[in-house]
């Protein structure tokens, strides 16, 4: 069995106490962090990846989302971390569980991995059949994705995506801070791990499981 921490939306608040602590408690094998890490436009994500690389688990599997301006910098300094692990739009097996990760979402402004429906079924079918977990910054359209207006968002194409996999498993998403929390529906576990509320306060904890 492995031990999978999750969360997302931190902005640039990863070294809140309440985060910290909750982290030095919950020993797991594998971090899985769903987009969404920078705080501004300054922010060059060095201090998050020193940060994620001196959590106390085996490895940290990170994508981006729409706020993440930075992913190039990011991804080019995580090559010094043997132990953070960048899934782009791409596959890996860590501890023999399979993961998906992507940090695409539905257009909204003028942000960053932003892709209209159409394009973002083109790229779900890429999905491979045998993932396990799956990760997403976007949620699928009627789980979790329920902004403050009370309207879902999520991907209808990520939806019909999901059901044609056999084998997921866990399906881990973030970017609607008002949709954090873990829904079950038939043996798919969704969790939205966003951390922040719609104020960006830090209120929640991740979220562990065991797979």
């Amino acid at each position: 069995m492995v031990r999978i921490v999750c969360f997302s939306d931190t902005h640039g608040q990863h070294r809140a106490k309440k985060l910290n602590k909750w982290i030095e408690q919950n020993p797991a094998d594998i971090l899985v962090f769903a987009g969404d890490l920078q705080l501004n436009s300054l922010d060059d994500g060095t201090d998050f990846l020193n940060w994620v690389s001196g959590t106390p688990y085996a490895y940290k599997i990170v994508t981006f989302g729409n706020h993440d301006g930075n992913y190039d910098i990011f991804t080019n300094e995580a090559r010094k971390f043997k132990d953070v692990i960048i899934l782009n739009q791409g596959f890996k097996s860590v501890l023999g569980v399979r993961f998906f990760a992507s940090p695409y979402s539905l257009n909204f402004c003028n942000w960053w991995f932003m892709k209209s429906e159409t394009e973002l079924e083109d790229m779900y079918s890429k999905i491979p059949k045998d993932t396990q977990v799956l990760i997403t910054h976007t949620p699928v359209y009627g789980i979790l994705d329920k902004p403050i207006n009370g309207f879902s968002c999520g991907s209808e194409s990520l939806k019909n995506r999901i059901e044609e996999l056999p084998k997921l498993k866990y399906h881990i998403c973030g970017h609607i801070h008002e949709g954090y929390g873990k829904e079950k529906q038939g043996k798919i576990t969704y969790i939205n791990g966003s951390l922040l509320n719609y104020k960006y306060e830090m209120v929640n904890v991740p979220i562990k499981f065991t797979i």
